[in-house]
C-alpha cells in the first residue's frame, strides 16, 4: 500500500482519457447491446448512449481534485486506490441518478440502489475499470519516462568542486548572496540546497529558462504554483514552502509571462 506508483500529473492528459473513456463507454453499449440495451429502440440508443458515455468521462475526471494535493509529493499505491474508489462513488451515484430520473422515471418495478450496483453498476465496473487501471498505469509510467530522458543541465561554479549535475525540470530557484549561489533542488521528492561561487548573472546568461524575479533570485517557471501578496509585497509560490519575492520593476513583466492566481 505504501508502495510509489506512477502517477501523470498532466491535467490536459488526463482530460484526454475522460474523452477517450466517453466514447469507448459509447461504442461498447451501441455495439454490444449489454444491460438490457438490446431492449432499447434506436432512437433511445442515440439519445441516451452517448449520456452515459459522458458520464463516464466526467466521472473519471471529478477525482483529479485528489491528485493536486499530491502534487509535492509522492503518489502511492494506497493513493491510486483511493482515487478509485472517489472515482467508482461519484459514478455511482451520477449513473443512479440518471437511471431512475431519466431512463426509468414513472416506470413501476425498477432496481433500487442495492440491485442496481449488484446487476448493473457492478457488471460495468468489470469492463470499465481495467480500461482506466491501464490507462492511467501507462500515462504515469510514460510520464515518468519523459522525465527521465530530459536532458541534464550542469551547474558550475568558480571553486574546484562546484558542481551539481540535475535534470532541468528538478532545478526550484537560485539564490545569490555576494559571490556566492543558493542552488535549490529536488532530489528524492524534497528540496534540497548547495552552495556554489558563482554570480546570479553569471547563471542567468546561462541558463536563459530561468526567470529573474528579483535581484537576488532567479527561478524555474515549471515550479510555479501561484502569485502571493504579503505586506503589499508580491511573491511567487514556488512549492515546499518557498515564497520568492518579486522586484516592482519586474512584476508586469513577470505577470505576462505567468498565469495569475494571488492568494491575499
Amino acid at each position: 500500500m505504501n508502495k510509489e506508483y506512477p502517477i501523470n500529473k498532466n491535467n490536459l492528459n488526463h482530460l484526454w482519457l475522460a474523452l477517450i473513456l466517453s466514447v469507448w463507454v459509447f461504442v461498447f453499449l451501441f455495439f454490444a447491446e449489454p444491460f438490457d440495451i438490446h431492449n432499447f429502440i434506436i432512437t433511445e440508443k442515440i439519445a441516451f448512449l452517448p449520456i452515459y458515455g459522458i458520464i463516464q468521462g466526467v466521472c473519471y475526471y471529478l477525482p483529479i481534485w485528489y491528485q493536486h494535493k499530491f502534487n509535492d509529493s509522492i503518489w502511492y499505491v494506497k493513493n491510486e486506490l483511493m482515487f478509485i474508489l472517489l472515482m467508482i462513488g461519484f459514478g455511482f451515484v451520477v449513473n443512479f441518478l440518471f437511471y431512475k430520473n431519466i431512463i426509468v422515471y414513472n416506470e413501476p418495478d425498477t432496481y433500487e440502489y442495492y440491485h442496481y450496483f449488484k446487476r448493473i453498476y457492478a457488471p460495468a465496473l468489470a469492463i470499465i475499470l481495467p480500461f482506466i487501471i491501464i490507462g492511467r498505469y501507462v500515462m504515469g509510467k510514460f510520464s515518468e519516462r519523459e522525465v527521465q530522458s530530459e536532458k541534464k543541465i550542469i551547474i558550475k561554479g568558480k571553486g574546484k568542486y562546484d558542481l551539481i549535475t540535475l535534470y532541468r525540470s528538478d532545478l526550484v530557484f537560485i539564490h545569490s548572496s555576494d559571490n556566492y549561489v543558493d542552488v535549490f533542488f529536488i532530489e528524492k521528492k524534497k528540496l534540497k540546497k548547495k552552495t556554489l561561487r558563482e554570480t546570479i548573472s553569471g547563471l542567468e546568461k546561462s541558463f536563459t529558462f530561468l526567470m529573474k524575479t528579483h535581484r537576488s533570485f532567479l527561478i524555474n517557471p515549471y515550479h510555479f504554483k501561484q502569485f502571493k501578496i504579503a505586506n503589499k509585497k508580491l511573491y511567487i509560490d514556488v512549492g515546499y514552502e518557498k515564497i520568492i519575492p518579486v522586484s516592482r520593476n519586474l512584476q508586469t513583466s513577470i505577470k505576462s509571462k505567468l498565469p495569475i492566481t494571488t492568494n491575499t
